[in-house]
């Protein structure tokens, strides 16, 4: 079978699953695992497509990273050096402490072996902690905040584990050149990426948001996401990263929402087209063959991983973001594949144990009857199916935590700490669609009466305008991606459409209604949103302005001859 064929068999399955999790209340990312399992059944895919499939997949992380980059500022990351540095400093080591004394002394794997497992066990699911976190608004909380910060600090970390696995595999590499190339890449990528970057893409945007055609507009953030992963990729970093960074550059620039509206679809089915091609590593023979061990050695780590985290973070955050935190980021993250998959390639990665505690627990002869493959398999796995324990995990973490602190003792009351603080978070705020003239003058009256608002428009010199001015308007296409879901639709007190397009009206009006059926919403009419029918719609208010019009003139001309 041809690898388009392939391609549409998991599509057309990844709809069916998606469908049927969906419908029994399962995360639809099994769907996709699920999928990837069964097609790697029916179908043989050489390794040349496996590795090009794998590699657009990729890119899921890369949009996902970007998009991460795009809601933190230079001056929040600034605020997070606690989160990214020592937090994430800190799970690292304490994490591969523990996993390598496993390693080497348990299981008998030599030195080099013990490392590398080590590193790769350390590292957490960018892939799908971060999406939970961005669709669930929970990046702004406290466990938030520093699952983000530990999860930027292991992308960070595979830069230097990959060194590593290079100084292994090579004795004549010196330590002190390796460091030197690592800063001047570093200082190249951030030169390139940072400085021109920072104004290139405001003017790239600008330009291509100002021709009022979202296909150039599209193109172009294309064009940055992929650039800038690919810098990073030529300075020897990985491609997510530079997409983080150029996200950040992103973050403070007017287009940030509309941005996120154009990309959240791409991110959304390259995560997909990502954890199918998780799913076609499982070999379901040996799975079935070795489920108890397999199952045993993923609660091991994960809870592993999960008491480490909770041991020194709840010095510093409390026990409930301490251990919301430790079990958001207890699964073995998709770049282990990535790190196995290198060292074994720089044949630096001896999965033969050469004794340890386990040969004496273990039936004889049981660990010479196990081939380094086999390992491979377990460890490949293990990463497997911490992954898909982790939306069980995700979604009834709440639960867990507080089931957990209760049974030690410490159930504590969510501190101010744990809730959203960004200013998307509104509640009974209005929602004023399109900056134009009337809709500049609606905001001045919100002003007026105190009222908390956020005005949309996708007219660049509307929103630099009112930007300047100080008024909170966000450059945003409300028919394009969920930017209603961003701005609060659920929360709003109401939403004030004040849009000439009688088309727009009608459409906007279609989408708030499909996800906020109670929401109220207000409009005016001109002669032609009469004849269109908008007043048949089910509006709260409707302001017809030929009548209003007519009435505040007329009462003005006969005020004025009754003087």
């Amino acid at each position: 079978m041809d690898l388009v064929t392939t391609i549409t068999l998991a599509l057309a399955l990844s709809v069916i699953f998606g469908i049927v999790f969906s419908k029994l209340k399962i995360p639809v990312l099994l769907g996709y695992i699920v999928t990837g399992v069964v097609v790697s059944h029916f179908v043989r895919l050489n390794s040349e497509d496996t590795e090009h499939l794998r590699e657009i997949a990729e890119y899921g992380i890369v949009f996902l990273m970007f998009l991460i980059g795009v809601e933190f500022s230079f001056n929040k990351m600034r605020q997070m050096k606690q989160e990214v540095v020592f937090f994430g400093s800190m799970q690292l080591a304490l994490s591969m402490a523990l996993f390598f004394v496993g390693n080497y002394y348990f299981f008998g794997f030599g030195l080099h072996a013990s490392l590398i497992i080590a590193s790769a066990l350390s590292l957490s699911s960018t892939a799908i902690v971060l999406k939970y976190l961005k669709d669930s608004r929970q990046i702004e909380t406290g466990y938030g905040k520093s699952s983000v910060g530990i999860l930027i600090m292991q992308d960070i970390a595979v830069i230097p584990i990959l060194l590593m696995i290079a100084m292994m595999s090579n004795k004549d590499l010196v330590l002190s050149e390796m460091l030197l190339h690592t800063f001047i890449s570093i200082a190249i990528l951030l030169f390139v990426l940072f400085f021109p970057g920072k104004y290139l893409a405001k003017k790239i945007l600008r330009f291509t948001a100002g021709m009022n055609t979202d296909e150039i507009f599209v193109a172009a953030v294309l064009l940055i996401v992929l650039g800038s992963s690919l810098i990073s990729s030529y300075s020897g970093f990985s491609t997510s990263l530079g997409a983080f960074l150029a996200g950040m550059v992103i973050s403070n620039t007017p287009y940030r929402y509309q941005v996120e509206s154009v990309l959240v679809n791409f991110r959304d089915i390259l995560l997909g087209v990502f954890f199918i091609t998780i799913g076609m590593q499982v070999k379901l023979d040996f799975l079935m063959h070795y489920f108890f061990p397999i199952a045993i050695l993923i609660v091991c780590t994960m809870l592993g991983k999960t008491l480490v985290v909770y041991a020194f973070l709840r010095f510093f955050c409390g026990d409930r973001i301490a251990l919301k935190t430790a079990l958001s980021l207890s699964q073995i993250g998709e770049f282990s594949f990535a790190v196995f998959l290198i060292a074994s390639s720089h044949q630096v990665l001896n999965l033969k144990p050469e004794g340890g505690f386990i040969q004496y627990i273990l039936p004889q002869g049981f660990l010479e009857s196990i081939t380094p493959e086999e390992i491979y398999q377990f460890l490949t796995l293990m990463v497997i199916f911490s992954m898909v324990a982790t939306p069980f995990i995700l979604e009834k973490l709440e639960n867990l935590t507080n089931f957990t602190l209760t049974k030690l003792h410490i159930l504590t009351e969510p501190t101010q700490q744990d809730l959203p603080s960004t200013t998307t978070d509104l509640r009974n705020h209005y929602i004023v669609c399109g900056y134009g003239n009337v809709g500049q003058e609606i905001v001045k009256k919100l002003q007026e009466h105190g009222k908390e608002y956020v005005a949309i428009d996708n007219n660049p010199t509307n929103v630099r305008s009112g930007l300047d001015k100080g008024d909170n308007v966000i450059f945003a296409n409300l028919l394009y991606g969920n930017i209603f879901h961003q701005i609060g639709l659920q929360e709003c007190a109401g939403v004030i459409i004040a849009i000439d397009s009688v088309y727009e009206t009608r459409s906007i009006y279609d989408k708030i209604r499909t996800l906020a059926p109670a929401c109220k919403i207000f409009t005016r009419m001109n002669a032609q949103g009469k004849k269109d029918g908008i007043d048949w719609l089910d509006f709260s208010a409707v302001i017809d302005e030929p009548s209003e019009i007519a009435n505040m003139i007329v009462r003005v001309a006969i005020a004025q001859e009754e003087q």
